[in-house]
């Protein structure tokens, strides 16, 4: 009997710390990137940037979108500015109020989000993107972990240890040695192409996982120069402006220059397939 109640007691320690363990292993991803309750998270105000803490604090119950851009929260007073601001049907809101105010923003009456502002996740902490272009940083970027979450890179190698070792211009022992290290989050889905700043695959690149109506919203509006296609990935499709407008191209595999096919700096919106 005594053999079988320490047997018990160690068995439920070993749980007790076994639940600690996975835990603290929580604690540290949720480390990684902030949650949209975050105090400490920055989110757009009327017209300026400040930590979700400060609304809360000056009992402010905040109505929150992110369809301004991927990544960028911004948040109002009431439900007639959220559906003045998305265009969505929201239920108990006053539809006179939501029009006047629609037509105030689109007048630009009121504080808007900037469309190019973009907050990306850099070794652990969300910036905006200018910011490190005005470190002289040169971005490697993907938003694989899912839409709207763009995650960028100080180093090419850096971006192909997320999504593949097989970029141009990254050395693979030095991005496979990062992957093993753990030094990255593998992306949640497979690119199909990465659009570089210069020709011949120079410069910032992001690594395109899904479709894109809007390159401002990834900063990459009218700058690409070249695009490499991974082997086998297929047909993906470019255009001259957004929402899939304008002239456009299809290409099949990696193009050096775009120059060649007259589109250099015009890719405004993208999708894989023709």
């Amino acid at each position: 009997m005594i053999g079988i109640q320490q047997r018990l007691r160690i068995a439920g320690l070993g749980l007790v710390l076994l639940g600690a363990g996975a835990l603290a292993l929580l604690g540290i991803g949720a480390a990684t990137r902030l949650p949209w309750g975050d105090p400490a998270r920055p989110v757009w105000y009327k017209g300026r940037l400040v930590p979700f803490g400060e609304l809360i604090a000056q009992g402010i119950a905040p109505k929150r979108h992110d369809g301004a851009g991927p990544g960028v929260i911004a948040c109002y007073d009431t439900n007639e500015e959220l559906a003045a601001a998305t265009g969505l049907d929201l239920p108990g809101t006053d539809p006179e109020k939501v029009r006047a105010l629609r037509s105030a923003m689109g007048a630009g009456s009121m504080s808007t989000l900037p469309p190019c502002y973009v907050l990306v996740w850099y070794y652990g902490q969300l910036v905006p993107f200018e910011a490190l272009l005005a470190q002289g940083i040169e971005p490697h970027c993907h938003d694989g972990q899912g839409p709207g979450v763009l995650t960028c890179y100080r180093t090419n190698e850096g971006l192909a240890a997320a999504t593949g070792p097989k970029l141009p211009s990254a050395r693979p022992e030095e991005a496979e040695a990062l992957r093993r290290q753990g030094a990255v989050v593998p992306v949640a889905c497979a690119y199909y192409a990465v659009v570089r700043e210069h020709a011949y695959y120079g410069g910032r690149n992001f690594a395109l996982c899904y479709d894109y109506n809007d390159f401002r919203a990834i900063n990459f509006n009218d700058i690409a120069s070249s695009i490499w296609i991974p082997s086998g990935a297929g047909a993906s499709t470019y255009f001259e402006h957004i929402n899939d407008g304008g002239d456009r191209r299809t290409f099949t595999a990696r193009v050096p220059d775009l120059t060649a096919y007259g589109f250099n700096d015009r890719i405004s919106s993208a999708r894989r397939g023709r």
